[in-house]
């Protein structure tokens, strides 16, 4: 009898199993659907070049940074000349942008350095949480008279050249001077660190308790000094102040998912936030007790928000943490690259000490981070990327060869 009557008990029960499929597949079917249109436009998604050929991706990076250069002079076009960003007897922080005159294909037309100036000055005089700050421009070319973007600039930015005279009362150590004057090099790799180095000091020099290196190819966010603020203070009330530097940029294309434990830990999160999710509603619109059918919906919905997250791709799925300045994240910094950095006053000489002896065996880059190997001092980067890069010809390369052009594609 109790056989006979737990037999009517599914029979009755398979209805409702039935529907919860069919709702699951439907929801499943439309959500991926979402997804995949979304992420259509979505650099490093899954699915970007299955809309979008090669061909068009250049020519929409091209068009974006005509775009931005369009802006860019006319933001400075509007500044008051008259007037430079004021300079602060050690300041909390010093802004340095780091440039060159470009070799590299069609150099005229880009307008990097524009950009980069045009974006930095506008964050900086619009900046609230580093009231004591500097601003400045090093050029490191070996005929500044010539490079006619930055002598235009000087009139209301501060210039300091390496190979020429400076607007702001830098001192250089003694011992490099004869370095940094130095004008042949073996290899332009070399020459790059040496003017790292030479800019590097000389920000130092003026007493900030932090420099924020850029290169003449990034161009900052506009809440990244409030952020970047907000994780000093975290660093701070974590007793972790003892840090070489922190990193602002790092390639997109490298910041996908990967078999890394710390980016498999953040896709199982992921999955773990989308089974909750779908159990909540599920309970509170169908109210079910079935425990087969709430298992049924945590893993579908643990799989859906894993799927999701794969096509649209963690670059993108980061752009929701920008809500808040307290969704970004610190992690240990890599070795590539030196496009936005923020290094702490304390580390400074001795960071210049060293690359002064390994400049000739490293990319900057890397000479950077074996110095944090060396010495033990940690050093981190903040996820998401704080600046953009516009760099698709590089400084270092008078060819007309390009990087992807794919990571270009953004409108600042």
């Amino acid at each position: 009898m109790k056989k006979h009557r737990w037999w009517i008990f599914k029979m009755v029960q398979l209805p409702q199993i039935m529907r919860n499929i069919v709702l699951i597949l439907t929801a499943t079917s439309v959500c991926i659907l979402l997804s995949i249109f979304y992420a259509s436009n979505k650099p490093f998604s899954k699915v970007y070049h299955l809309f979008n050929s090669k061909k068009d991706v250049f020519k929409l990076a091209k068009q974006l940074n005509s775009e931005r250069v369009f802006k860019a002079q006319q933001y400075i076009n509007g500044l008051n000349k008259t007037k430079q960003p004021n300079y602060d007897n050690r300041p909390e922080l010093a802004i340095v942008i780091v440039t060159v005159k470009r070799k590299a294909y069609d150099a005229s037309s880009l307008g990097y350095v524009l950009q980069s100036i045009a974006a930095t000055h506008k964050l900086f005089v619009n900046d609230l949480v580093f009231p004591k700050k500097t601003m400045m421009i090093c050029n490191v070319d070996l005929d500044p008279q010539n490079y006619t973007e930055i002598v235009n600039l000087k009139p209301f930015i501060p210039v300091v050249e390496r190979y020429g005279a400076s607007s702001l009362p830098i001192t250089i150590n003694r011992s490099r001077i004869n370095m940094y004057a130095k004008r042949r090099y073996n290899s332009k790799y070399d020459k790059e660190t040496v003017d790292y180095m030479y800019c590097l000091e000389s920000a130092h020099s003026l007493g900030a308790s932090y420099v924020l290196l850029i290169e003449d190819d990034a161009l900052p966010r506009e809440d990244t000094l409030e952020v970047l603020k907000n994780k000093l203070l975290y660093l701070k009330s974590k007793n972790k102040e003892r840090y070489s530097y922190i990193k602002l940029y790092y390639p997109q294309r490298w910041q996908g998912y990967a078999y890394e434990s710390t980016r498999i830990l953040e896709i199982i999160s992921v999955g773990c936030v989308g089974a909750g999710l779908v159990v909540a509603i599920q309970f509170i619109t169908c109210r079910t007790k079935s425990y087969f059918i709430q298992v049924m919906y945590f893993l579908c919905g643990a799989w859906l928000f894993v799927t999701a997250a794969l096509i649209i791709a963690r670059q993108n799925v980061f752009e929701f943490h920008r809500i808040s300045k307290y969704l970004y994240s610190l992690r240990s910094s890599p070795g590539c690259c030196t496009q936005a950095m923020l290094y702490t006053r304390q580390f400074i000489p001795a960071l210049i000490d060293f690359l002064s002896v390994k400049h000739k065996a490293l990319h900057t880059d890397l000479a950077i981070y074996n110095f944090t190997n060396v010495t033990g001092i940690p050093a981190y980067q903040i996820e998401p990327n704080l600046f953009y890069h516009v760099g698709m010809y590089t400084s270092l390369s008078s060819s007309d060869k390009h990087k992807n052009a794919e990571e270009f594609i953004f409108d600042a």
